[in-house]
């Protein structure tokens, strides 16, 4: 019998700060998936609102997980 269903293995989580330093929640990335640069837009949020990272600084990892702090601006 086999398994088809894998898990893919949580590697860095995102904390995402405003502009003005407010929370905006966390993002989890699987392994594999490129790690945050200056530019990079993406969807976030419920209403898929596209947001942009401003700067980003790594924290200490825990649980063989990278950490970032984020900070970003909403573009779309």
């Amino acid at each position: 019998m086999s398994n088809d269903n894998q898990t893919e293995a949580i590697g860095e989580v995102w904390f995402l700060l405003s502009e003005d330093e407010q929370p905006m929640g966390r993002i989890y990335r699987r392994d594999g998936e490129p790690s945050p640069q200056d530019g990079l837009r993406f969807a976030h949020g419920d209403d898929g609102q596209e947001v942009e990272i401003v700067s980003f600084r790594e924290l200490s990892p825990t649980c063989m997980m990278r950490r970032f702090q984020i900070v970003v601006r909403v573009v779309g």
